[in-house]
């Protein structure tokens, strides 16, 4: 059974001999993996390639899809860039039928709910019921327009439990703005959002997929829909997040207003980029694994993409009871 190779040590030496792929890391340890078992590497970290793995990489068509430090998708080196056509017409199959994109979203859509319930619940904020309700209410859509409805809903009752859970810190938060973001607290929200949505990138080109191919949101003008729905189950993530960092690592002095738009200040938002490679950094179990946050969030994508293939009867994304 092949599976994804991550590279993300600082230093690590690829090369390739006899049909495997051979690893140095810096400290001098190595190891060597079978090309048969690897599907795809994913890059990390600043990683070197001899000439020879390069050009077994290619010849066996085994993709690298390199990141930026700080998530983002930077390129991918393949030598096969038609390989995954058919499950991309898939996708856009499934954008087309109706009742398949309905039921991609009310995954999505159920998957946050159940993910903001639980993080009030953790809070002790009384407003899981308004949340709850919704959730409810989506197993009953017929619609996208109606199950918006419900998540909106959802949505308002959780900033009001995010206020709520933040009384008595030093930050005062009203309400959810983000266009542009007028206080401390919408604003680490909002660049939160961005880095979370720079690893759903990563993980969307890993699995082949169009970034402009959503479900949930409303495409047009060639917005990265599959991103912003890939990104909704993780959304609760992105909160506990930016209210552990508001209530222990950051103060009203680190963030600055220009005009109408507050930012961290220059020299402040290294603490929050290394807040968050620690938090992706960090072990979850997840179906009988120990992996990286980051490496969960890249598999929403590879999970929709088992479900474009056929291989699974319905996608089923993570959401914060899983953890």
């Amino acid at each position: 059974m092949s599976a994804v190779l991550y590279l993300d040590r600082h230093g690590v030496k690829v090369g390739a001999s006899q049909g495997r792929l051979t690893l140095k890391a810096s400290r001098g340890e190595e190891q060597a993996l079978p090309l048969h078992l690897v599907e795809q590497v994913i890059v990390l970290a600043h990683a070197h390639f001899s000439h020879d793995a390069i050009a077994v990489l290619l010849t066996e068509g085994i993709p690298v899809v390199f990141s930026g430090l700080r998530g983002g998708f930077r390129g991918t080196l393949s030598g096969q860039p038609g390989r995954q056509i058919m499950r991309r017409k898939q996708q856009y199959r499934a954008m087309d039928d109706s009742a398949q994109s309905l039921r991609v979203a009310c995954a999505l859509v159920q998957a946050k709910l159940r993910g903001h319930s639980r993080l009030l619940r953790q809070w002790q904020v009384p407003r899981q019921h308004a949340i709850a309700g919704a959730l409810l209410a989506t197993h009953h859509c017929r619609d996208l327009g109606t199950l918006r409805g419900h998540e909106g809903a959802a949505a308002r009752a959780f900033f009001e439990g995010l206020r709520q859970h933040l009384e008595g810190s030093l930050f005062v938060f009203e309400q959810r703005q983000q266009h542009p973001p007028p206080d401390p607290v919408n604003s680490l929200l909002s660049l939160a959002y961005t880095l979370l949505i720079n690893e759903v990138e990563v993980g969307v080109a890993a699995a082949g997929l169009d970034a402009a191919g959503g479900f949930y949101h409303a495409a047009g003008d060639g917005r990265p829909t599959l991103l912003m729905d890939l990104v909704e189950p993780l959304r609760p993530l992105a909160d506990r997040f930016s209210a552990r960092l508001l209530k222990s690592e950051l103060s009203p002095d680190d963030f600055a207003t220009d005009g109408d738009r507050c930012l961290l200040r220059d020299g402040r938002r290294g603490i929050v980029y290394k807040a968050w490679e620690r938090l992706l950094s960090g072990k979850i179990a997840w179906r009988g694994e120990h992996i990286s946050w980051r490496r969960l969030i890249h598999d929403q994508a590879r999970e929709l993409a088992q479900w474009l293939d056929g291989n699974i009867p319905a996608p089923r994304f993570w959401h914060l009871d899983d953890a």
